[in-house]
């Protein structure tokens, strides 16, 4: 029913790239509708929960509950907090952060699906100058490939940390250096960004077609979310949008060198259309269900005592499994988290740090 609501030693010349970037998103960004509320007898609790967290000064965002046919959603906070001018409202678009990660790992997927590819491809077969031929696809998207976070590696070799480096850049770091693996693909989980950076090289290879543009086509624009994007920070770096994230004691975050990186973070989106990437989760179209499925599959027990699929978090209950993932990058923090057997979610987008992560018990017994 709720469809209804939805109608390679040489680094690549930045000069050039901002160019290409610049006119592949010369055009304004279209915004999504939203979506009404529907009656949910919870609200006031959840409502309650929040007020008390904000009142503390532990939440500054935007959330939306979702249970079978009821909707709730509310925004409360600023967008910049030192100013104090513009409310958030429910229409704002957030950085994702490693929540990202979920998504890009569907992208691909897809394009995976639309090539017939499997799983256990060899990254190599895709990207034929990947310097590691024994990793997999499927050991990627699991965090199992022993590859080193490239953060570690751009540190110490980008010598420009005025300008932004692009997915393209921080591969040839990573083949030209030859880093070695932390350790034998598959052997272990070692939760590592550098993974899905690789996404948008590989879906690039796959399609032919911009990271962005395929995602935009294929996934975006189909499902609605028409106010998500991946951030290019040529044509608007993260000072620019509307909403800014801040340091614990309220400072805002400035641009950063790594914003251009993309895949394992760099998504903006909105509640209402993560809500949409929700029920797509819950009945695919633009996806098999085959592909689907093996994302929301235990690949690795994590030391939290819950598991990683392929992009996606599972925690077992007595009853369920929710499968999430949460984010934190540049003073935004981000939860998506869905019911396995129930149609339920908790998606809430911040732009705030103070306080630690929201306790996912609380806020799941909410309703």
């Amino acid at each position: 029913m709720r469809r209804l609501f939805l109608v390679c030693v040489i680094l690549i010349s930045l000069v050039s790239s901002c160019d290409e970037e610049k006119k592949a998103n010369a055009e304004p960004k279209p915004t999504s509708e939203p979506i009404p509320d529907l009656a949910f007898e919870e609200s006031g609790s959840i409502d309650a929960y929040f007020d008390s967290l904000a009142q503390h000064g532990k939440f500054n965002g935007v959330y939306l509950f979702a249970r079978n046919d009821s909707i709730h959603t509310r925004s409360i906070g600023l967008k910049r907090l030192r100013k104090k001018e513009d409310s958030l409202n429910l229409q704002d678009v957030f950085q994702l952060a490693s929540l990202t990660k979920s998504i890009s790992a569907v992208i691909l997927l897809m394009c995976l699906e639309e090539n017939n590819i499997s799983l256990d491809t060899a990254v190599q077969n895709i990207i034929p100058d990947f310097p590691y031929p024994e990793i997999t696809t499927r050991q990627l998207l699991a965090h199992r490939s022993g590859l080193g976070n490239y953060m570690y590696l751009t540190d110490s070799l980008w010598n420009n940390p005025d300008s932004f480096m692009l997915n393209r850049d921080f591969y040839e770091f990573l083949r030209c250096e030859q880093v070695p693996l932390y350790f034998s693909p598959d052997r272990t989980f070692d939760y590592c960004n550098t993974n899905f950076a690789m996404i948008p090289i590989m879906v690039e290879a796959l399609s032919g077609l911009p990271f962005e543009e395929y995602a935009y086509a294929n996934l975006f624009e189909p499902l609605g979310m028409l106010s998500t994007h991946f951030m290019n920070p040529f044509t608007q770096n993260s000072e620019e949008y509307d909403v800014i994230g801040h340091y614990p004691n309220g400072k805002e975050k400035l641009a950063f060198y790594l914003d251009g990186i993309v895949g394992d973070k760099g998504l903006v989106s909105s509640v209402f259309d993560l809500y949409r990437f929700y029920l797509e989760m819950k009945s695919p179209t633009v996806i098999g269900s085959e592909y689907l499925d093996e994302a929301f599959q235990p690949h690795s027990r994590t030391k939290s005592g819950n598991f990683y699929g392929l992009g996606w978090r599972l925690r077992p209950m007595e009853q369920d499994t929710i499968i999430f993932h949460n984010g934190w990058w540049r003073g935004f923090r981000s939860y998506f988290w869905m019911s396995k057997e129930e149609d339920k979610v908790v998606i809430v987008l911040t732009n705030a740090t103070r306080g630690g992560y929201l306790n996912q018990n609380e806020v799941w017994s909410l309703f």
